[in-house]
């Protein structure tokens, strides 16, 4: 009895030595942990799973790069428009700029579809989340004909079709710590933009506030909405660093919360407050953030015991809570237009909400939710769907919180709860850094939760290392 607990020890140390040198030499990691999974596939050790063969990344390429931060940024709107321009066909060099940009990478995703042919190899290995979104693209597809606007539309889903397909190909390709960097250099980039026009270019970031006709929150509407785009770099920023005390991070983190707090968006703020809260539940094993968030939480409540807390109704009117700011309005009346004129596959993606929109509220032109923006531009089959593809990301993401507490796990689930808030509230699926972080975590939580919990701690360590490898 003691040689066989004397056995599994010295290939527990084994397994440790293995998975230190990949920190030291990640070029050797791919070799290491295949003769990790024989050996252990012929020596069956209790409780062990056999997990599968694993790849080593590439680092990533600068035209990917430079294609995935242009795609993310949106690209920027950088002038004022009327909303109808679009529906009636009308292109500007912004327009031009865009058609280029997602014609590019456009390209990019059928040159990897191409190369991976002529290799002979699988196209792109779907998992359940890339089958729902591919199947509710068709759908969306589907309602072009049914469109005002067609040629809008079919851009438009042309959109969703490549965010879903470029983030899937770059997080199968260059692996996932690759992809979370990218999308932190994408928002911090987009954060340091509004930062300047705050105070080079004031019109394009600055509005006003409920109470206030002055210019005095920064909404970032002509740049990417400050609020979404400061929380995704306070997670990322948060998840990945590893010495947040240094100077850059330090001043990064204070340029984020800085815009965070001028947006005035109170979906933001209890985004933030979610995300710090599952820190303090779940207790990742990331020792800054978790000391990050214990401090935080201290100033805000000795600012709340000397009564020095800043209230948000000062600035933002409580009375739009209840109804959220009439989104509640809008919605019934979407639904009820795209029940009674074209239930089933909707009267065109993103064009039926800025037809209808305007009729409730000419202030609101567009759905305010990726749920009621699929609803009624796509009908209640795309509906079901994307709702089919929301539970399943949630299921993963919850199964990786409470079984998992490595960084990569966290960040992932974290990044997907917020997708969740800032689309139930306004944001789509289509183009920008919150459509770009949604179809990224869709590629990424499956890859991720297919190392269940009762996989060897010290294997599952070397799988993250490999995983990670850039």
């Amino acid at each position: 009895m003691s040689f066989g607990i004397r056995v599994q020890e010295l290939k527990a140390r084994k397994l440790e030595k293995s998975s230190s040198r990949l920190t030291m030499n990640p070029r050797e990691s791919n070799k290491v942990v295949q003769s990790l999974i024989q050996r252990q596939s012929t020596t069956p050790v209790h409780g062990l799973l056999r997990p599968r063969v694993l790849f080593l990344y590439m680092h990533p390429t600068f035209t990917a790069v430079a294609l995935f931060l242009l795609i993310l940024s949106g690209p920027p709107k950088l002038r004022f428009r009327d909303l109808e321009a679009s529906l009636r066909g009308e292109a500007d060099w912004v327009v031009f700029f865009h058609i280029i940009v997602w014609g590019l990478a456009g390209s990019w995703v059928l040159l990897q579809i191409a190369k991976r042919l002529r290799a002979k190899r699988p196209v792109l290995r779907p998992r359940l989340p890339q089958i729902l979104g591919l199947a509710l693209i068709i759908c969306l597809g589907a309602s072009v004909w049914k469109s005002a606007a067609p040629a809008f539309t079919a851009f438009k889903v042309y959109q969703v079709l490549v965010s879903c397909l470029f983030t899937h190909i770059f997080v199968e390709r260059f692996g996932v710590q690759s992809c979370l960097k990218a999308m932190l250099c994408g928002n911090a980039l987009l954060c340091i933009g509004i930062a300047i026009c705050a105070f080079l270019a004031p019109d394009m970031v600055w509005t006003f506030s409920d109470f206030n006709p002055d210019p005095s929150r920064l909404y970032g509407e002509l740049i990417a909405s400050t609020g979404v785009v400061s929380v995704l770099a306070i997670i990322l920023l948060l998840t990945s660093v590893r010495r947040i005390w240094k100077a850059i991070p330090l001043s990064l983190l204070a340029l984020f919360f800085s815009l965070l707090v001028l947006s005035l968006m109170r979906t933001a703020y209890i985004t933030v407050f979610v995300f710090l809260a599952l820190v303090a539940l779940r207790r990742p094993n990331i020792k800054p953030l978790r000391r990050f968030a214990y401090c935080l939480f201290a100033f805000v409540l000795m600012l709340y015991a000397c009564d020095r807390l800043p209230s948000v109704s000062r600035y933002r009117s409580p009375e739009t809570i209840l109804t959220l700011s009439d989104r509640i309005g809008l919605w019934r009346h979407l639904t009820t237009v795209t029940l009674n004129q074209s239930p089933w596959f909707g009267l065109g993606y993103y064009s039926a909400s800025r037809i209808h929109g305007p009729e409730y509220n000419p202030g609101l032109g567009t759905a305010h939710s990726m749920f009621f923006e699929v609803l009624s531009g796509g009908g209640l089959i795309s509906f079901a769907l994307f709702l089919a593809l929301c539970v399943t990301l949630s299921t993963y993401a919850a199964r990786l919180l409470f079984l998992s507490g490595d960084r990569f796990s966290f960040a992932s689930a974290a990044l997907f709860i917020a997708c969740l808030l800032f689309g139930f509230a306004g944001e789509t699926i289509d183009s920008g850094p919150f459509a770009i972080t949604f179809w990224c975590s869709a590629a990424i939580l499956p890859r991720l939760h297919k190392w269940p919990s009762r996989t060897h701690p010290l294997l599952r360590r070397v799988a993250v290392h490999a995983a990670s490898a850039s």
